[in-house]
């Protein structure tokens, strides 16, 4: 693929050739800055010797005048021009770090490259960083890099090992063992290439031009410095690849391409207007009203994008050529039924059966059966062979109805607050109970004095029976949550008391598991679960309000009966 296919201005999904070209092409978008630390670096051809010098200690050979051979294991220049115009070509800025002796000694160069690297998505690092012929160097920058991601919450990130060492299998070992648990995954020895999977980090390593140890069995592996910034890009889309993944990739994309028009719209003018409004409603409320205007015209910028475009038929077909088999063995009554994947591709990309849709049984020529029928829930596990689709389905669903879940959306001092919303953990006796609080948001702002909250009970159920919420409870384990919106009578009250901030802030609970802790006036704590999505959470509130402001009464049961009956067909 050429830079200039992928820059064309038909949009991805179009210009597509198959499913892994689609999310090249969004990783493509994505990527900004590749970071290269090579202590042999050096900018286009080597200056011609234009004066004999005498032989020391120093100097070998004035064919070599720095001391070393390129020919000798591990010496491989880098060539920066040829680099840095290869990622000016598909758009990617590439910045190199030369380091010398003394920086890697003093740590000049790792702080360097942490800082750097925050910017970063794809690190690139020799494994011999001025001689260290064991790769420790570059394994200690490794762990730098990867220590501030995890302080930060995790980043996305490829790193490759980019080196001309001989022993490409013991370095590969190396990086492995160094990593330890983090890695989740890898390639096998028969593989063509070499890679770590460790979750938000993709390890990979290359051969320089030239390098020895490609001679030795893994010639798939050199890569030139004209082609690697392409084949980064290439590494890096196995991080994001994905349906839903491409939504989320393209949509930063289309932020940081906009960025300009976010700007615009929310200029310097706006802060004295913006103080002005403070000073009469408050602080937190005010400042939330901001964030939510920000996030409100991040949404106006991915609809002129069209990043939904990620989503079309077109680009599902492609995502079911390489994921779908060419006929899939479902149950059927207990019997066994075959669909094609042309059917089932069919069924899935269309937007008018709603899902009622006949397919044809392969192995009984002429059996027709409404696979919507059949499958009532959910196809998820016809579509995922070797997952179990009852994961997956739960991921999605707590997705699709929860804002924060876990503790990662608050670094540092940050902790959640009690809101319209917020789903708590308490006991009564040995009974855990969970509560759904129902304050209205513009009163759980401004508590400047004791405040009794009012909460919604929710009942702890089976994944079988009837449920209305999904989460994770604070150890990590599957929670099924039905809301009672006809029980309104049964809702609580704890009474809380707001911060200097003037609102619930909860409290870290240091354990084997992080929590965060709302103390009422009594004392009593009750463990932060997770946080709605405000309009999920207003609409279970709105259920609760209309239950709680229905008309009771007395009628002619001939006329209630008759109101119950199904309404006629056109």
């Amino acid at each position: 693929m050429t830079a200039t296919e992928l820059s064309s201005s038909v949009h991805p999904v179009d210009s597509a050739e198959d499913y892994r070209d689609l999310c090249i092409r969004a990783a493509q978008d994505f990527i900004h800055t590749i970071v290269v630390v090579d202590d042999r670096a050096t900018y286009g051809e080597q200056e011609k010797v234009t004066q004999l010098v005498e032989p020391s200690s120093g100097i070998t050979s004035p064919e070599f005048p720095d001391g070393t051979d390129p020919s000798e294991p591990g010496n491989a220049k880098l060539d920066v021009s040829l680099l840095t115009d290869a990622s000016a070509d598909i758009g990617l800025t590439c910045a190199v770090l030369r380091p010398s002796q003394d920086e890697q000694d003093d740590g000049t160069l790792s702080r360097r490259l942490v800082r750097a690297a925050r910017r970063a998505d794809v690190l690139v690092l020799d494994w011999q960083l001025n001689d260290a012929g064991d790769g420790q160097a570059a394994l200690d920058l490794l762990s730098e890099v990867t220590a501030e991601d995890q302080h930060g919450q995790g980043r996305l990130r490829l790193v490759c090992f980019y080196t001309s060492h001989p022993d490409l299998e013991g370095v590969f070992r190396s990086i492995r063992e160094h990593l330890g648990d983090a890695v989740i995954a890898s390639s096998e020895p028969t593989d063509s290439s070499r890679w770590l999977n460790c979750g938000c980090m993709r390890v990979i390593l290359l051969a320089k031009p030239g390098s020895l140890g490609v001679s030795s069995g893994l010639p798939t592996l050199q890569v030139e410095e004209s082609d690697l910034p392409q084949k980064l890009v290439e590494e890096f889309a196995t991080l994001t690849s994905g349906l839903v993944s491409n939504v989320a990739v393209a949509s930063l994309a289309a932020v940081r391409a906009d960025a300009h028009r976010l700007l615009t719209r929310f200029g310097v003018n706006l802060d004295r207007p913006f103080l002005s409004h403070r000073f009469y409603e408050g602080g937190p409320e005010s400042e939330e009203l901001v964030v939510r205007l920000v996030a409100d015209e991040i949404k106006s910028l991915l609809d002129s994008a069209d990043v939904r475009r990620w989503l079309e038929p077109k680009a599902i077909t492609h995502w079911a050529e390489q994921h779908i088999a060419g006929q899939v063995e479902i149950k059927v009554k207990k019997n066994d039924v075959v669909i094609s994947k042309a059917e089932l591709v069919n069924a899935v990309t269309g937007d008018d059966h709603r899902g009622s849709f006949e397919v044809t049984n392969q192995a009984k020529s002429g059996h027709k059966f409404n696979l919507g029928k059949e499958y009532k829930e959910s196809i998820t596990g016809i579509l995922s062979a070797a997952e179990s689709a009852e994961t997956l389905d739960y991921d999605f669903a707590r997705l699709t109805c929860l804002a924060r879940n876990d503790p990662s959306p608050f670094p540092g001092d940050r902790t959640p607050i009690l809101t319209e919303g917020t789903i708590v953990r308490g006991r009564h006796g040995q009974d855990k109970v969970y509560l759904l609080c129902s304050m209205p948001l513009c009163d759980t702002v401004r508590v400047d004095a004791e405040r009794p909250f009012p909460f919604v009970p929710l009942k702890s159920v089976s994944s079988s029976d009837r449920y209305d919420l999904v989460a994770l409870s604070p150890e990590g384990d599957r929670l099924y949550l039905a809301f009672g919106a006809g029980k309104h009578y049964d809702t609580v009250r704890h009474t809380f008391a707001g911060d200097s901030s003037e609102v619930v802030r909860s409290k870290r609970r240091s354990g084997k598991v992080e929590q965060f802790v709302f103390f009422d006036t009594q004392g009593k704590p009750w463990v932060w679960v997770a946080e709605l999505r405000f309009q999920h959470a207003h609409r279970k509130l709105n259920d609760l309000g209309a239950a709680s402001s229905r008309i009771g009464l007395d009628e002619a049961y001939i006329l209630r009966v008759a109101s119950q009956r199904r309404p006629l067909q056109d």
